[in-house]
């Protein structure tokens, strides 16, 4: 069991919606371990923990490759990185024993190795992770997420931004679970709610081009604090399936999120504040992979916008479900 005051490596490998699902055992990872604890993960990641005495590294550096090398003596520079933890867990490495062994060797202390993605049916992700290091996930984790506040009092000054305003992500890390109907359902919002929008743009949609979706106000190419800072300030929120609204769930924002073919139950933002409408049945005139406006109806997620504001009742159609 873990001492009072033990120290902790954590790796973690995910992308943005992995790791707010994530977030929730780290805190409550760092509430057990309360000496020092290591987090490895993704860069851009590590901007988003406003905890002051936890460490931080990225787990692109080589050092951590090196837990990955089976025939050649661990590094020195690993051993400094990584030397003197009690306890380290780790979500990479799963499936290959020497990535424990050296673990072990540079720590010396207890390693666990575990699924990145080993979710039993039905299991929230939340859940999974926190199961797999023997914790109870704490919830909420608003104060944990930091923002660019001064950003957005700049960018509120250039744009004029006029509050509240509804925040829109019409992109995800899949073509399949994009909802087709943004273009029509962002004009519907502003004329029947008179409500500002203002579109997320992350490099990729940026790159591909997204259609004209209506929006007031285009943010582009912005950091994860920015788009904190967007959510907190933000009447709604309205996207897919992605990591932006799992963000948007762990600041505590209001929302609706839309899923087709992926599973709710096991990646529905868990925030108190957000909806989630499924439409799992594949629509016969576009086909399995596309999440269209047959499957969903614009009036439906127009509807449950309007509920999430608190100016119309809540809506379900043509096989959605609300969650």
């Amino acid at each position: 069991m873990p001492r009072d005051t033990d120290s902790a490596l954590v790796l973690f490998p995910g992308a943005l919606g992995d790791f707010m699902c994530f977030l929730p055992t780290l805190a409550a990872l760092r509430a057990r371990h309360r000496g020092t604890l290591l987090l490895c993960a993704k860069p851009a990641l590590l901007e988003l923990i406003r905890w002051s005495d936890t460490v931080t590294a990225s787990i692109d550096r080589r050092e951590v490759a090196d837990m990955f090398v089976a025939d050649s003596p661990v590094s020195v520079a690993a051993r400094q990185l990584f030397g003197g933890y009690d306890w380290a867990y780790s979500w990479t490495g799963f499936g290959a024993p020497h990535v424990a062994r050296r673990l072990a060797d540079v720590t010396g202390g207890c390693v666990q190795v575990f699924r990145f993605r080993g979710m039993s049916a039905g299991e929230h992700a939340v859940d999974y992770f926190a199961r797999c290091a023997g914790v109870t996930p704490c919830s909420p984790v608003d104060a944990v997420v930091a923002e660019d506040a001064p950003w957005f009092d700049g960018f509120a000054r250039q744009y004029r931004v006029v509050n509240p305003f509804l925040l829109v992500h019409a992109g995800s890390g899949s073509a399949k679970k994009n909802w087709r109907g943004f273009s029509t359902a962002v004009r519907e919002c502003r004329q029947r709610y008179g409500i500002h929008t203002v579109l997320l743009q992350g490099p990729a949609e940026s790159e591909q081009g997204q259609p004209d979706y209506g929006a007031d106000i285009v943010a582009d190419r912005l950091s994860l604090s920015q788009v904190v800072a967007l959510l907190r300030r933000s009447r709604c929120y309205l996207g897919n399936d992605s990591g932006i609204s799992h963000l948007a769930s762990a600041t505590g924002a209001t929302g609706v999120v839309l899923f087709g073919p992926t599973d709710p139950a096991i990646w529905a933002p868990r925030g108190a504040r957000i909806r989630s409408l499924h439409a799992p049945n594949p629509c016969s005139r576009c086909g399995p992979h596309t999440f269209c406006v047959h499957r969903l109806p614009v009036s439906t997620v127009v509807d449950t916008v309007g509920a999430a504001l608190g100016v119309s009742g809540r809506a379900t159609a043509h096989g959605a479900t609300e969650t």
